[in-house]
């Protein structure tokens, strides 16, 4: 018995110094006992803004990091500020006033017939154009006197004149055809869709 006595307090002698070396117990953890305010941290993402992204910017006021964005209004890159944006896309950026971005490349649709549509060269303004459009009017005639017809987009007006002389009667007639947009729908000097007005910035530096 005394033997065995004697082995259990060296066992014992042998863990103490062990025990003495680990870490404290931790307490669980639950939505009450977690204090975040004693943890740092930190936002970090897998990468930042490409420089050269552009973005739309719906209002006046300026984002908090504007340092870092130019309004593209083909204003001039300064080479020693942005490096990497000069580099990229020359000493001015794009002057994208009163323009619509569009996809670089071309497709086939069949939304309204086919059609192919293609854009410009990458970082040229393609000019606006109206597709090709074929309809038809229909007019009356009659044999005298001033008579104004109109069907859709077009209008004629004409004038028939008729004179006598030493050979009979004569005709002038006198014809305009005319084609105007404004009796089927809205006009204006441009072709444009539906649309609402932002700012584009472009992304100067990281």
């Amino acid at each position: 018995m005394l033997q065995w006595v004697r082995s259990f307090f060296t066992i014992c002698l042998l863990i103490l110094p062990l025990l003495a070396t680990l870490p404290p117990p931790v307490a669980g953890a639950d939505s009450t006992s977690f204090d975040p305010t004693k943890v740092a941290v930190k936002a970090k993402g897998s990468g930042g803004v490409p420089v050269g992204t552009i973005i739309s910017w719906p209002v006046a006021t300026n984002p908090d990091d504007m340092d870092n964005w130019l309004e593209c209004n083909g204003q001039s890159i300064s080479q020693s500020v942005y490096p990497e944006l000069f580099a990229l896309v020359g000493p001015k950026v794009p002057d994208l006033r009163g323009l619509f971005l569009r996809g670089f490349g071309s497709q086939d649709s069949k939304h309204f017939g086919e059609v192919t549509h293609s854009s410009g060269a990458l970082g040229d303004i393609q000019g606006d154009s109206i597709r090709e459009n074929m309809t038809r009017g229909e007019f009356e005639a009659f044999c005298a006197g001033a008579v104004q017809r109109k069907s859709g987009v077009f209008a004629k007006s004409y004038t028939i004149y008729r004179s006598r002389d030493q050979s009979g009667w004569s005709y002038s007639p006198n014809a305009v055809l005319v084609f105007d947009m404004s009796s089927a729908g809205p006009t204006s000097n441009e072709n444009r869709p539906v649309n609402m007005a932002v700012r584009y910035l472009m992304r100067a530096r990281s």
